[in-house]
């Protein structure tokens, strides 16, 4: 069932072989994956490198090391919905294997217009608010057509925020402050994560970081920014 739902949402074999060989091992090293898939090393790393681009697969440097992981399976309906109703029927087998691993800190890199879209959609699995500091006019920008989603997306599913901006959020009943200055990139800080997007690049570059120690820090440096920026006449805290 899973091999068939990845099938169907665009993979090819091999892809399917190295996305679970990945999966199951969680963050792995590029000939780990490979002896896993049972493949040569330079096929895998060309095989990564287009489930890379195609927003299934991320990496962290560690050490000067790539350690590859995949985007987690239920990040995979917000990336592709046209194909979620055999992707969630494939969800128990692909989920069995993930929570298989072991709970560790960890640091994702996404790149390009579909990986970070996918990295954006995990701030929707915040369990009641978040923390935003990010350039409102450049995400408008890049995502002329998917932020204003988002946000209908956040404010139906009840998440609070608070932000910094360069502009006046799109949700005027969003408690905001303003910064004036160029802002090339985005942060929401949530659940002991921190993701973070730079959005000046041709293809934009994303950063998901599960760390409590760095959430606390940079929530209590958004803290003290909020506390010290003046708070708007439209603002409603």
């Amino acid at each position: 069932m899973k091999e068939e739902a990845l099938r169907g949402i665009g993979l090819n074999e091999k892809e399917i072989v190295v996305y679970l060989a990945n999966l199951q091992l969680g963050s792995a090293l590029v000939h780990e994956i490979a002896n896993r898939a049972r493949l040569n090393r330079t096929s895998v790393y060309d095989i990564l490198s287009g489930l890379e681009k195609k927003g299934f697969v991320t990496y962290a440097l560690i050490s000067g090391k790539r350690y590859y992981q995949t985007v987690k399976p239920r990040e995979l309906l917000g990336l592709l919905k046209e194909k979620e109703t055999l992707l969630k029927k494939a969800m128990p087998e692909l989920s069995m294997l993930a929570e298989s691993i072991v709970k560790k800190p960890q640091v994702q890199v996404y790149i390009g217009y579909q990986g970070v879209k996918s990295l954006i959609e995990v701030v929707l699995t915040a369990k009641e608010s978040f923390a935003g500091i990010a350039s409102k006019k450049n995400l408008m920008k890049v995502y002329k057509y998917y932020f204003p989603h988002f946000v209908q997306m956040r404010i139906e599913k009840g998440i609070k925020p608070r932000l910094i901006l360069d502009a006046a959020p799109l949700d005027k009943k969003a408690p905001y402050r303003l910064v004036h200055g160029p802002i090339k990139t985005a942060m929401w800080m949530f659940d002991d994560k921190i993701v973070m997007l730079s959005l000046e690049y041709k293809e934009p570059v994303g950063i998901l970081i599960e760390e409590k120690n760095f959430y606390d820090t940079q929530k209590m440096f958004f803290d003290l920014l909020w506390d010290h920026l003046p708070k708007p006449k439209d603002s409603i805290a």
